[in-house]
């Protein structure tokens, strides 16, 4: 549990999320489908439409999967992140970059804990790479807490003894 955290309740939520899987967030942002699956060449890059937060918040977790679910799909298809501005989730140390699903988020829980605020009308830009011969068809969605979710976090957090 991220113990540094200035908010108690968003700390504890996360940690809900990590014990018992997908409880926790509020809200459950979905960045937007793509048009179609990405072509079955390796390499190929596409992104999906900017997902775009209406309300401030934090976000407290990504998950993501490859829709044919299996592991070997989890492995070859990657993903980016990129915040408001120039941020990158993930990076070389030069600039941003793809991360396969499966090394983010595991094989079996497809979810990766993050905190992150956000302010209404922040942008996020999520972008994806096929490192396969067949095509793919990823999905990733944010675990949410909107600001106005926290007085009544707040007090579900209270009433546990915290």
């Amino acid at each position: 549990m991220n113990t540094d955290h200035p908010i108690p309740a968003i700390a504890w939520a996360q940690a809900q999320l990590a014990q018992y899987g997908r409880i926790g967030s509020t809200r459950i942002m979905k960045v937007p489908d793509l048009a179609a699956p990405i072509a079955g060449v390796a390499g190929t890059v596409v992104a999906a439409p900017l997902l775009t937060f209406r309300d401030a918040g934090t976000v407290i977790a990504l998950y993501s999967q490859e829709l044919a679910g299996t592991v070997a799909k989890f492995a070859s298809t990657e993903i980016r992140v990129q915040f408001s501005g120039d941020e990158d989730l993930i990076s070389n140390g030069s600039g941003g970059d793809f991360a396969a699903i499966l090394a983010l988020c595991g094989p079996n829980v497809n979810w990766y804990p993050i905190t992150r605020r956000v302010a209404r009308g922040d942008n996020w830009a999520i972008s994806w790479r096929n490192q396969s011969a067949s095509t793919a068809t990823p999905q990733c969605l944010f675990g949410f807490i909107r600001d106005s979710d926290l007085p009544a976090l707040q007090k579900q957090y209270a009433s546990q003894g915290r």
